[in-house]
């Protein structure tokens, strides 16, 4: 929260042409008028305001943080889905599930530049609304943006470390000495910040590809929002204005993390010279050696014979010391060659983990032959037996359990849902006791707050478990 005081001066660098990123980024491909547009003038041009909104998408993507890889990797090392083969001792206090108060990943991956992000989506509703030269159309649209990216930020931090500072203005002077706000205060904002983002945003995609905010993004993330809080009625009805809004298709395995793939609700477009996605960079080995992340044998175990996902999503490599089985969902890592080519874009939302959350809803609720239909559609694609045909009257808790496992072998090491999945349905500690037995302790639960932030606001009191 000390970075406060810098981040306007951040937010107004990240209206610069798009060719501070990248010569070729569709996304940023918005010109500002002069290059002398600052303060409240970036919003009374429908450019420089358009381009301060793409700005935060394109600085989220040009880092490492839990929207751009960073959840996929260390929230699946957390818990039961990745191996960590390094000895970095940062990264093993996440595999280890005993991360440091003083673990500088935390700080600098998890907490600040999400933050950062929170301010700059603050700094542009601010200028948006006090905006009197743009269309309400535009408006509507780059506010709706911001409310959504701002509500996908505050999800992750509430999942990682319960209670946060709820950051809702540009008043630097205040934020940095904020308290932790309630985690029921946080969700009823995430809430009121989906439900105005899907009023606001239009059902067309405003860019080429899938990589701006329309409704259907803040649909699809009320879906799992209301999944996570067990409002299953509400869940239902988002994933089925999802579902049923004809955007969206199941694609082969080989397509879902391509940049055209039509299952994608909501992706990120890499920004940076030479990437492709911060998924593949981590996960996907170089060179002779082992992979520095592989599957765990539980993960390998867990998917069925035939299953089409285990030979399309995960790779396997042979060293010395033996065969390691990695994530390969996403396969281009860097690459400065001059035959780059930019094909993979980050899954935050897709089609597949709407169905299966429609599927756990309608469980809860006791629709049973629909909740089997939504789990057969990810199932059919997978190659797998439909428990339509192989198990037609499955009872409810069979079913449920069914639906968990599912999302396990379709969603691994992606987006932290293993990790948030262990959490909303009250099983981490059951399953990390057993996994980690010699580290994992209740208070594992939550993440700690960085020291570092805590140094600097004594109002920020420490998670239960840490010194």
């Amino acid at each position: 929260m000390n970075r406060m005081k810098i981040i306007l001066k951040y937010l107004l660098l990240m209206i610069l042409p798009a060719s501070c990123w990248t010569g070729c980024a569709k996304l940023l491909d918005v010109p500002v008028p002069d290059g002398k547009t600052t303060g409240r003038e970036v919003f009374n041009n429908k450019d420089s305001a358009t381009a301060a909104v793409l700005g935060i998408y394109a600085a989220i993507s040009s880092t490492n943080n839990p929207l751009s890889g960073a959840a996929s990797v260390f929230n699946s090392v957390y818990v039961d889905d990745l191996i960590y083969t390094g000895s970095q001792r940062q990264i093993n206090d996440f595999y280890v599930s005993n991360i440091a108060t003083d673990n500088t990943l935390l700080q600098t991956i998890f907490w600040a530049p999400v933050y950062k992000y929170i301010y700059s989506t603050n700094a542009c509703i601010k200028g948006l609304a006090e905006s009197d030269e743009l269309t309400s159309e535009l408006k509507n649209q780059l506010t709706g943006e911001c409310k959504f990216l701002r509500a996908l930020l505050y999800f992750n931090l509430i999942r990682c470390f319960g209670d946060v500072p709820l950051v809702q203005s540009t008043l630097y002077m205040e934020n940095e000495q904020m308290p932790r706000t309630s985690v029921g205060q946080v969700e009823n904002f995430i809430i009121e910040d989906l439900k105005a983002a899907k009023s606001l945003l239009s059902s067309a995609y405003p860019s080429a590809d899938r990589v701006r905010a329309n409704r259907w993004c803040a649909g699809a993330l009320l879906a799992e929002f209301y999944l996570y809080r067990k409002e299953w009625a509400l869940a239902d009805k988002e994933a089925s204005e999802v579902i049923n809004a004809g955007y969206y298709h199941l694609e082969d395995i080989e397509k879902v993390f391509l940049s055209g793939s039509k299952e994608a609700i909501f992706q990120l477009q890499p920004v940076l010279i030479g990437h492709n996605t911060m998924e593949a960079n981590w996960l996907v080995p170089s060179g002779t050696g082992r992979p520095v992340f592989a599957l765990t044998t539980s993960l390998s175990a867990a998917f069925e014979s035939g299953d089409k996902r285990k030979k399309g999503w995960i790779g396997s490599k042979t060293v010395s010391s033996g065969i390691y089985e990695y994530v390969f969902k996403y396969r281009q890592r860097l690459d400065f060659s001059s035959n780059f080519k930019l094909t993979e874009f980050s899954a935050v939302l897709r089609l597949a983990a709407i169905y299966l959350a429609r599927a756990e809803a309608r469980t809860a609720l006791g629709q049973l032959p629909d909740a089997i239909n939504d789990l057969d559609m990810v199932r059919q694609r997978a190659g797998l037996p439909l428990i339509a045909v192989e198990y037609p009257s499955i009872p409810a808790n069979e079913l449920a359990e069914k639906i968990q496992h599912e999302r396990r072998v379709e969603l691994f090491a992606e987006f932290g849902y293993r990790l948030y999945d262990l959490k909303r349905t009250d099983r981490i500690n059951e399953v990390m006791k057993t996994t980690k037995p010699d580290h994992w302790v209740e208070t594992d639960t939550l993440w700690p707050i960085p020291a570092s932030e805590i140094m600097l606001n004594p109002l920020l009191l420490q998670n239960k478990g840490y010194k």
